[in-house]
């Protein structure tokens, strides 16, 4: 399965978590964004965060997503 079918599969639950964890407007940049992502790619992810949010929430959400 490529990057681009996995973020279309998870990009619901990508989502969800990112509301749980008070983030929103959550975007892609990088390889993928450019079309250039091969085998050792990974994802990135830029994301705001509303206000109050930490970094322990940023952190919550890193965890979130790789699991």
């Amino acid at each position: 399965m490529s990057l681009d079918e996995l973020l279309q599969e998870k990009r619901e639950d990508i989502l969800r978590i990112a509301i749980k964890r008070g983030a929103s407007n959550v975007r892609i940049f990088g390889s993928i964004a450019r079309g250039e992502a091969d085998a050792e790619s990974d994802i990135d992810l830029l994301v705001d965060l509303e206000p109050g949010r930490s970094l322990f929430d940023l952190g919550g959400l890193l965890m979130d997503l790789q699991d």
